[in-house]
């Protein structure tokens, strides 16, 4: 099953890697760029079916509150290297991407992936 996935502005670019056999697409490609409101970012992630993958606590009480984003992958790692936050990412792409086929929210912790929805 391809997956569509939204990176936000708050993680790196170079995730998008992780996520190649996918349709993906970064903040930075936007309009708006790394810029784009939450507003907007929710607004495309529901026309698009597209999964918010973001460190921003604000999609977490937005999914609360409303469902919005479509469904959200919240990264909660601390303040990682580039590296290390790679590595994380090459480790766990693969299961997340088979989680969100079937969950609607998942935060990523450094020991484990919780299951929220």
């Amino acid at each position: 099953m391809r997956l569509k996935f939204f990176i936000d502005a708050h993680l790196p670019q170079s995730l998008v890697s992780f996520f190649s056999e996918h349709d993906v697409v970064h903040s930075s490609e936007l309009s708006e760029g790394n810029l784009t409101s939450d507003k907007t970012i929710n607004a495309l992630s529901i026309a698009e079916l597209r999964i918010v993958i973001t460190k921003d606590s604000d999609f977490y009480y937005s999914y609360l509150a409303v469902k919005e984003p479509y469904k959200l992958v919240l990264v909660k790692l601390g303040n990682m290297r580039l590296k290390d936050l790679k590595k994380y990412f090459e480790q766990n792409a693969p299961q997340i991407i088979t989680l969100m086929q079937e969950s609607s929210f998942i935060i990523l912790e450094p020991e484990k992936i919780r299951i929220l929805e």
